[in-house]
């Protein structure tokens, strides 16, 4: 049986494979931002999740099982999208969850940009608003490092480049994503302990993601799209479809700080 390191390294070896050179940065869709994000892009190879041996494959609703590779428009660069993620409270463990995102990097793929849906913890921030992290706060979520090495996790989310998107875009706000295990929403009660904590925003996902990707040296940013209030902010009772349908709602605004995120870290 292989170990760890080897499924993720075969992972790297059947890109190669499939689709030659490794793009120069890949994005992770979460829910609502993968409706147009193909536009952004001259599709060279479309490959399903489940024709790549060892990749944990997505099924929650707004997840897609796809890896795109393509030329960013008006560029020479290939980027690449994962549609969809696999999470922590469909039984997955932590380095289940990253296994697709370390293959990447292996690949040579060393810009990573982690995007999800995310309830606000702050009324200044509704839905609709976009979030860049600047921090993260791990309530629930697997270490993907455990057994393994000790990493330096300051400034793990990219500061020079979330600097330079924070630049273009003033409307996005820079803050501190919690993460639960899910699937249930936090209780009042959880997100007034995060709100005292100095969280802006909670999810379920990206943090995993995060950490392996710094660990491995690649340069990390991620984005949060807010799509809902959470639990007991002006009396918010979240759920699924509220989040699917204001991440669609949004999904334009998505789609233009996906191109320029990508533009930013391509240089």
């Amino acid at each position: 049986m292989l170990n760890e390191k080897q499924l993720v390294t075969d992972i790297a070896q059947q890109l190669q494979t499939l689709a030659g050179a490794a793009p120069s940065a890949f994005a992770v869709l979460g829910s609502g931002w993968k409706e147009q994000a193909e536009s952004l892009i001259s599709v060279e190879q479309r490959i399903n999740l489940a024709d790549i041996h060892h990749w944990p494959l997505p099924a929650v609703a707004g997840h897609g099982g796809e890896l795109v590779v393509g030329q960013l428009n008006d560029s020479d660069k290939r980027v690449a999208f994962i549609t969809g993620r696999v999470h922590a409270y469909e039984g997955y463990s932590g380095a289940e969850l990253v296994r697709g995102v370390r293959g990447m990097i292996e690949w040579g793929a060393k810009n990573v940009l982690l995007l999800n849906a995310a309830g606000s913890l702050s009324e200044d921030m509704p839905p609709g608003s976009l979030m860049s992290l600047s921090d993260h706060i791990n309530y629930s979520l697997p270490n993907p490092l455990a057994g393994g090495e000790f990493v330096d996790l300051v400034d793990m989310y990219h500061p020079e480049w979330r600097a330079a998107l924070l630049k273009k875009c003033p409307d996005i706000t820079p803050g501190i994503y919690a993460a639960c295990i899910g699937p249930s929403y936090e209780t009042p009660a959880e997100v007034a302990m995060l709100q005292k904590m100095g969280a802006n925003a909670v999810g379920m996902s990206t943090i995993p993601e995060a950490i392996a990707a710094h660990a491995m040296g690649a340069r990390v940013m991620a984005i949060s799209m807010l799509t809902n209030l959470a639990a007991g902010i002006a009396g918010s009772r979240p759920n699924h479809q509220e989040v699917l349908d204001t991440a669609r709602e949004n999904s334009q605004r998505a789609t233009e700080t996906l191109r320029l995120a990508l533009t930013l870290a391509l240089g």
